[in-house]
Order: C-alpha cells, then structure tokens, then sequence
C-alpha cells in the first residue's frame, strides 16, 4: 500500500518511536496526526513535519483517547492507520508493586489504546477498511523483572490484539501486532527510587542471551520497520529473527529462568542504595 496522502494517528508521539515513527511516515508522504501528554514536545516536533495535527492527549482518559480519533477524522475526514505506540513504564519489585501503579500501567498501556482502537473501528468500518498497529513487547514473555505493571499490562494488550484481528477482519480492518524488543529511546521509567534508565536489567556482553538482550535498536530502526509494516500489512511482525527467538526461549523454562535471574541479580546490583 503507498501511504502518500494516507492518514496516519501515531500515540506517544513526543518522544522516542513515536516521534521517529512521526518523521518517518511524513517522509513517506502521509498525512500525520501526532499524539501526546506533553503538547511543548509536540510542537517541536510539528516544526519538522509538514501541516500536522497536534492533539494534547492523555490516554488515561477514555474520553481524551475517543477524542484524539474523532479530531483527526473532523481534520483529515478519515483516518487510515492507527499506531498505538504510547505506554507507561514503572518500575518496582513484584512483592511491593502497589494496586495503585498496576492500574495506572493498564489504564495507560490497555485500556487507552482500547479506547482509540474501538473508535477507530467505528471510522474505518464506514469507511471500509483501515489498518491498526499495536506496538508490543516479547518482554512479557519472557518476565523481565522489576516491570511486572508494564510486562502484565503489555500482555493484556498482546491478548486484545490477538482477539480483535479474527473479530474485525470481516470489516476489512487489519491489526496487526509489532514487537520491537529492547529499543533504545533515552526514556525514563517510572519509579518511587528516582530515575530509571532503559538497561536496568542489562548485562552486556556475557553470553550469547545477554548480548541478545542488550542489543539495543534505535528509533529509527523500529521506526522504518512501522513504515514496512503499513505499506504491507501483515498480523506479526517481529523487528528482527531475534526477537523471534525470545518467543521461543520464553517457552523453555529451563533457559528462561535462568536468564532472568541474572537479569535480577543485574537490577538489584545497578540498584543498590536504592532498597531493591
């Protein structure tokens, strides 16, 4: 499919993939409506992008995660692809992880995307057809440590992909599901210890399964693989046949296992002082 002139709603969009993905698809020659929290990051980036729609959201908000759709179909008069790329990160041991952050995490990483998905399903139902991008993680499958509101909730998200791409395809609607694995974006996770970088659980260069967890990719890496992916939709997609091997390794407990402890050990020594 060529996406000059499609419409393109991209979530979390002020930073890392999101606003590579922004980059990528308005070189590509769509039409982009960019989503976010933080409007002062939107703007900037808007000055790269040409005419694009900026749409402060908070996806914790079913009512702002409807809107942000309804808004780009007022603006574009239809909407083509949907990227629910944005999601929330926190990071705790799981016997202390508090109900409180478990439901932020599914708020923001399920419940939101749900929202947007739901009514972009009523827009390219009546216009008959349309394609939606659920941006996962094979880190749920494999239960890395001390994410367990971002590994849980990401795994919800993976099942809602996984139930609607069978339930929606009769009205021409395609969804598919991304795994980009470790992706490095210079984002903070959440955390009542202060600041968490991206490889708190990484120990590289110890192994063959340690250096493929370490093996970080950019954004611009995953955002070229989403510009692949809209132009030929398919249901999986993995970024590359690594990430395709951890969905393999997840399945043998007797190597997964293993694997994360040593990338508990890694957190808990990376976090000491901080009584992890």
């Amino acid at each position: 499919m060529k996406l000059e002139g499609k419409v393109v709603l991209i979530t979390g969009a002020s930073t890392g993939i999101g606003r590579e993905a922004a980059i990528e698809f308005n070189r590509a020659g769509a039409r982009v409506a960019i989503a976010a929290r933080r409007k002062e990051l939107l703007d900037e980036l808007a000055s790269h992008l040409r005419d694009p729609l900026v749409l402060k959201t908070d996806l914790a908000d079913e009512k702002q995660a409807r809107a942000m759709v309804d808004k780009t179909v007022k603006h574009f008069g239809r909407i083509d692809i949907l990227i629910n790329n944005a999601a929330t990160s926190i990071v705790e041991s799981s016997d202390r992880i508090s109900r409180d952050d478990l439901l932020r995490a599914f708020t923001v990483n399920l419940l939101g995307p749900v929202s947007a998905s739901q009514q972009a399903f009523v827009h390219m139902k009546k216009q008959g057809g349309g394609h939606m991008i659920n941006v996962g993680t094979p880190g749920f499958m494999i239960g890395v440590p001390f994410y367990t509101p971002y590994a849980c909730s990401k795994a919800a998200f993976s099942a809602w992909t996984r139930t609607v791409q069978g339930e929606w395809a009769d009205a021409g609607i395609t969804v598919s599901e991304y795994f980009p694995g470790y992706t490095e974006t210079g984002a903070v996770a959440e955390s009542a210890y202060g600041p968490i970088p991206m490889d708190l659980v990484m120990n590289r260069g110890k192994g063959f399964l340690a250096r493929y967890f370490s093996g970080a990719r950019n954004g611009n890496d995953v955002a070229r693989d989403l510009v692949k992916l809209a132009k030929k939709p398919r249901h999986l997609m993995f970024s590359t046949f690594m990430e395709r091997l951890a969905g393999f390794v997840a399945n043998i407990p007797a190597i997964r296992i293993p694997v994360v402890k040593r990338m508990a050990a890694t957190a808990r020594k990376k976090m000491e002082g901080r009584h992890v």
